[in-house]
């Protein structure tokens, strides 16, 4: 079988052109359009895939919310169940670099359906210890003075230093000072919002916030998905609760780690839900039942981005939408459940937090009565001390 140069063929595919053949037309013009996620593990109702350049020279793709990405190789194996030397073949075929021995006829090019879009699994693979590693330096940079301005940032979000540490959040300053494995991102600096595992605390996944996103070309990102899974969901936790304090009667769903991490400063349970992708309509209910089986016996309060105070006139309010499915999902399942938004001209809870914390722990305290009136075990109704980083 003659040889295919993988290089020649990933020069000459248009990338653009597969992505629309094969995910449908991208939403958005230019460098900003997005695609739906080609893996039939993603149900991805909000386009989330883009393509760009690598600093190789070749076009690539990558799902911002659930980390899968790679070459025009990668995304027809993806997207129609090829293998790899059937997928390049099938691309060589395709830009006239035809693989057929001379006086022979090649097969007609016919890719196979994509495969029915299933609910994402309830567990990820297993991470890379790569992740962990870098997890743990990002950590430790964060109180070097080379995390000065990052700290600064997270102090004027109202984070405090016990819970940062508790989460083992930490800071990027780039791939120069920090080095990292191929896979993991590299556009830093940028604030790094780990996954932890209940029980070891070992990170199975990150998220990275740019600190500078004009700079960076993006907001956030993550690893790719055979480094470390989105798994979906995490929980995050405050150090300072007492020990023999009774657990919260009430778990605060977030959408995203800064409002769970600043729901976790009231010493409420905080569940950040990574990408509202997980609440559609196709896996709001593997969502729900994982949020049940790791909290039994609790209410939820759902508190997604008030996207309709904020979003454009006539686009419809994703995290609003998602959060009312995964409310009634929790609620078919026999769980006591109510769905908020922060107030007007907060689009957020950490933007809510900023400017009035007391307000925010009030609506927390009052949520927890009604749905949970125990007496003995409604959250603390004084206001905690959030400590200067």
């Amino acid at each position: 079988m003659p040889l295919i140069d993988r290089d020649e063929v990933l020069q000459r595919v248009d990338l653009v052109e597969l992505a629309t053949e094969l995910c449908g037309m991208p939403r958005g013009r230019g460098a900003g359009r997005k695609w739906h996620c080609p893996s039939p593990n993603h149900p991805d109702e909000h386009p989330s895939m883009g393509v760009f350049r690598s600093t190789r020279g070749h076009q690539r793709w990558k799902c911002h919310a659930c980390g899968e990405g790679g070459t025009a190789v990668d995304l027809l194996m993806i997207s129609s169940g090829l293998g790899a030397g059937d997928a390049l073949r099938d691309l060589a075929r395709s830009v006239g670099l035809d693989p057929t021995p001379i006086g022979g006829s090649p097969p007609p090019r016919q890719r196979p359906k994509p495969p029915t879009r299933q609910p994402a699994p309830a567990l990820p693979r297993e991470p890379s210890t790569a992740v962990e590693a870098f997890v743990a330096r990002a950590a430790e940079l964060l109180w070097q003075p080379i995390g000065s301005g990052a700290r600064a940032h997270l102090q004027a979000r109202g984070f405090a230093q016990h819970v940062l540490h508790a989460n083992r959040v930490g800071f990027d300053p780039g791939p120069r000072p920090l080095p990292r494995p191929d896979g993991l991102p590299r556009r830093g600096p940028g604030i790094v919002y780990p996954a932890l595992r209940p029980g070891t605390g070992v990170a199975v996944y990150y998220q990275v916030r740019y600190l500078d996103p004009g700079r960076s070309g993006r907001k956030y990102d993550q690893p790719v998905a055979a480094l470390a899974p989105n798994p979906h969901l995490t929980t995050l936790r405050n150090d300072d609760t007492p020990p023999d304090r009774p657990p919260a009667p009430l778990v605060v769903v977030c959408e995203g780690f800064p409002d769970a991490l600043t729901a976790a400063h009231t010493g409420l349970t905080a569940v950040a839900v990574l990408g509202v992708s997980h609440a559609s309509a196709f896996s709001a209910d593997a969502l729900a039942s994982r949020l049940l089986g790791a909290h039994p016996g609790t209410a939820f309060a759902i508190y997604f981005d008030a996207d309709d105070h904020a979003e454009k006139p006539g686009k419809p309010p994703a995290g609003q939408i998602a959060a009312g499915r995964l409310a009634a999902h929790l609620a078919d399942r026999g769980a006591t459940v109510a769905r908020l938004v922060p107030p007007a001209g907060f689009n957020d809870l950490n933007e809510w937090w900023q400017a009035d914390p007391n307000a925010l722990i009030r609506e927390l305290i009052d949520t927890s009565a009604m749905l949970a009136p125990a007496p003995e075990r409604t959250l603390r109704a004084a206001t905690p001390e959030v400590r200067p980083l």
